[in-house]
Parts: C-alpha cells; sequence; structure tokens
C-alpha cells in the first residue's frame, strides 16, 4: 500500500514532486486519473493529477476531496496537496477539499517554495528568481493569471476561514521558537499556516519541528517541503539510486529518434527550442494552430501532411530528434484565442482545451508511424503533456529522476508504449539549454537499458 499520497492540481506539478521522490530513492508513480488509485500495483508514493488548477472552485474541492478519499482507501498514511511553485489556481479550495476528507485533526501547512528552482517566500512575499511574483510572466498566464505577490493576501481570499503565518524570523530563531509560532497560530483556531522559506534548510527546519509537534499536516507545497516530511516523519525510507549526468552535446551513442511535443507558449520554453533546433540531427514539423480548431476535413488534412512528412523524413534518415511543435512555441509570437474562436465560430474557451488535445492525438500518431525508431518523448506545456500521455493510452509515469529541478524524468506505465522513456516540463523552467539537456538524458537512458549487466 502506498505510504505517502499526494494529490497534486495538473501533470506537471505531479512528476515535479514525484522526481524529488524518485531522486532519493522511493518508489514513486504518478498517475493521470484518480481512477487508477484503485488498481495501480504497489508503489510507496502515489500521486495522482486532480487537473484541476483552472475549474471552478466548487469543483475543484470536490475533485480533490474524492482523491483523497482514494488515497486513504489505499493506506496512504501521510498526505500532500502539490501545488505550483507560482502559485496559479485555486489553492484554498483544493486545500479544504483534502482537509474534508481527512477530518478535523489536520492542519494544512503551506510551504510554497523550491529554492533549487529559485522559488522562495520571504515576508509572507513570493520571488521567482528574485523577482516578485507578480511581475514574472505568471502574471498574464492565459488561464490562471496570478497579479498578487503577498501569499498571505492571495491565500487568504481563497480559503473560507484565516490563514496564519510563521515569517522567516521564526524559522531562524531555532526549533524551540519555531514550535511555539507554529503552535501560537494553531491555538489561533487556523487550520493553514503559510511559513516562509529561502533555503532548504529552511523546509528541513520546518519539517523537523512539525515532527516534534507530532501534528498530522498536510503539506501543501511544490514539493521540497513533502520530500522533508515524508522523510522526517519516517513513512518513506530513502535508498541509493543511480547519479544521472546531463550533456549539452550529441554523442556517438545516440540511437534513434526522440519525439519532442512542444505545446508551452512561455518565452523561456521558445528559447529552449531554439537552441534544440542548433543541434545537427534535429528536424522541425510546425503544426498550424488554426487547423486543430477547424472542422473534421481541414484537420485530417493537417493529420495527413503531418504523417506525410513524418515518412518523408525516416526515408531520409538521420532525424535524431523530431520537433513536433504549436507555432507560439516555435515562433514566440502568442495566439489570440479569443479571436481565433470568432475567426472559426467556437465557443468561448473551446480552442483552448481543443489545441492541447488535438496535439495530443497527433504525437500519438507520430509515435505510432516511428515505431521501433522511437528512442523516447519529451513534453513541454503541461495541458500537451497530459494530452500526449492520455494519447498514449497510458495509466501513468514512472519516475526515475530530474533532468533538471522540474524537468522530470520517468517512463510511461500502461498502453501500447509502456516503458518508453519520458521528461515532462513545464513552460516556465530552465535554461536555454534545458531542453538540450533533456533529449541527451533520453538518449542516455536508452543506452543504460542496453548496457550488459555487471557482477
Amino acid at each position: 500500500m502506498p505510504k505517502l499520497g499526494i494529490v497534486a492540481d495538473d501533470l506537471t506539478g505531479a512528476t515535479t514532486v514525484g522526481a524529488l521522490l524518485a531522486r532519493v530513492g522511493v518508489d514513486t508513480a504518478v498517475l493521470f486519473d484518480p481512477s487508477f488509485i484503485e488498481t495501480v500495483e504497489e508503489h510507496e508514493a502515489l500521486i495522482v493529477s486532480s487537473n484541476s488548477r483552472s475549474l471552478p472552485a466548487k469543483k475543484a474541492r470536490k475533485r480533490v476531496r474524492k482523491a483523497t478519499e482514494k488515497l486513504r482507501q489505499r493506506g496512504a498514511e501521510l498526505f500532500a496537496k502539490r501545488i505550483d511553485t507560482t502559485c496559479r489556481g485555486g489553492i484554498g479550495p483544493e486545500v479544504e477539499g483534502m482537509l474534508e476528507a481527512l477530518g478535523e485533526d489536520h492542519i494544512a501547512i503551506v510551504v510554497p517554495a523550491m529554492p533549487q528552482s529559485r522559488r522562495i517566500v520571504v515576508g509572507g512575499y513570493s520571488l521567482i528568481d528574485s523577482v516578485l511574483l507578480a511581475r514574472t510572466a505568471v502574471a498574464s498566464d492565459v488561464r490562471t493569471p496570478v497579479t498578487e505577490s503577498h501569499l498571505p493576501t492571495l491565500l487568504g481570499g481563497q480559503f473560507t476561514g484565516a490563514v496564519g503565518h510563521v515569517a522567516m524570523d521564526a524559522v531562524l530563531a531555532g526549533p524551540d521558537q519555531l514550535r511555539a509560532a507554529l503552535a501560537a497560530e494553531r491555538v489561533a483556531g487556523v487550520r493553514a499556516i503559510l511559513v516562509d522559506a529561502t533555503s532548504l534548510d529552511d523546509i528541513d527546519a520546518i519539517a523537523d519541528a512539525l515532527v516534534g509537534l507530532g501534528w498530522p499536516v498536510v503539506c501543501v507545497d511544490p514539493g521540497p517541503f513533502t520530500e522533508r516530511m515524508a522523510i522526517r516523519s519516517g513513512v518513506v525510507e530513502t535508498t541509493p539510486v543511480v547519479e544521472r549526468g546531463t550533456r549539452t552535446e550529441p554523442a556517438a551513442s545516440d540511437r534513434g529518434t526522440v519525439l519532442v511535443v512542444a505545446g508551452s507558449a512561455m518565452s523561456v520554453t521558445h528559447t529552449q527550442l531554439n537552441k534544440l533546433r542548433e543541434v545537427p540531427g534535429t528536424a522541425v514539423i510546425d503544426v498550424r494552430i488554426e487547423h486543430l480548431v477547424a472542422d473534421g476535413p481541414v484537420f485530417r488534412g493537417e493529420v495527413d501532411r503531418i504523417i506525410a512528412e513524418v515518412g518523408r523524413l525516416a526515408g531520409l534518415g538521420g532525424t535524431r530528434v523530431l520537433l513536433l511543435g504549436l507555432e507560439s512555441s516555435l515562433t514566440g509570437r502568442l495566439v489570440d484565442f479569443d479571436e481565433l474562436e470568432r475567426t472559426v465560430a467556437l465557443a468561448p474557451g473551446v480552442a483552448a482545451a481543443l489545441v492541447p488535445a488535438r496535439l495530443g492525438e497527433l504525437a500519438r500518431l507520430v509515435a505510432d508511424e516511428l515505431g521501433a525508431s522511437l528512442t523516447g518523448m519529451y513534453l513541454t506545456g503541461g495541458d500537451v503533456m497530459v494530452a500526449s500521455c492520455r494519447a498514449m493510452e497510458a495509466d501513468g509515469i514512472k519516475l526515475v529522476d530530474y533532468v533538471i529541478p522540474q524537468a522530470d524524468q520517468g517512463v510511461l506505465v500502461g498502453g501500447p508504449h509502456a516503458g518508453v522513456p519520458v521528461v515532462c516540463k513545464g513552460g516556465m523552467t530552465g535554461t536555454e539549454l534545458t531542453a538540450v539537456q533533456c533529449v541527451n538524458r533520453i538518449f542516455d537512458e536508452k543506452v543504460k537499458e542496453h548496457e550488459p549487466a555487471h557482477a
């Protein structure tokens, strides 16, 4: 039975916390749907994506509550609500849904810091790479923008009850003072306490203080706090893992084709893909967004065009990386979905959902076309990741490591492409070389599969 049960509001978040756990030797699986909780094989940690970030509050709360109930029935002892590093989505309703499933004795400890990705919280303010949250690109996110950097204010508007706050001075003052500050907030009657953190040492100190208090806790964070609580509380045990490196140059051992599916509109993704396109052996197939949202014959024509191009490239040989990307990912030009929907007579919101779904369909068709030459997949953009994995008929991903924090490595579980290596990354993560490093990691993992065992 799983000892650790985690509900994430999207797939990228699920794989991020899963990779942190896998990296310290915890057997971890990410599931795409709560319905798989009842039938999945045994893992020490189960993480389920509720795909609820952009849902209305009541619907998101209900979905998280039901997923938590399933995890509890399966035997989970420690629970976590994985949230986005940029605090997108309805954190309050989702946390309250989890608390509702677990009972009055549980208290939510919110630590929205991921220092290894330069996400910290100090004075209640969220800073992303030293920039206030509301001054980053997340303020103009298409689906779930965040325009408030002060998290007590942001969260206070989402929870039905008061949200406590333990500031940095208490975290730095030592275990006794930190426990006292936490206890004071609980005595005040709050069921959610935000805690500042600027380093992994801070996060470890928070976990240690809570273990000392002995409270039944719901970990609310991007992943590091959950990992430390799971280890500090003894719910999971760490084991040595294989160290994997990163590289930025092609290698003679690289075989087959890595399929890259890009749907993120973030400028970071565009920069990373440009670097990848410079690598010899990279072929690009642009996907025309207006054809993805068009009626049947037009969409089928786009499918035929793309599959024909895959066949042409296969005939030429030498395709090391096949990049299947939306215009917004390849050029950096954002698409006005409102205008697009008016042009093709779609109801508001339909295009934003249809584009990733159909890009996922295309990814599956291209993967099938590549056949045995498919070395692995690199998926970037949260909605596209979900759509692609669903189209591959996978139940989930077994995590093995990360390339960099928030660029997460695993293998597909279930479906006709089970066992295929995959790296998943959100749109705002990494440097200009991250896509190159992720693709190279997939090649290295494929080589590892065929290395002879040593006595």
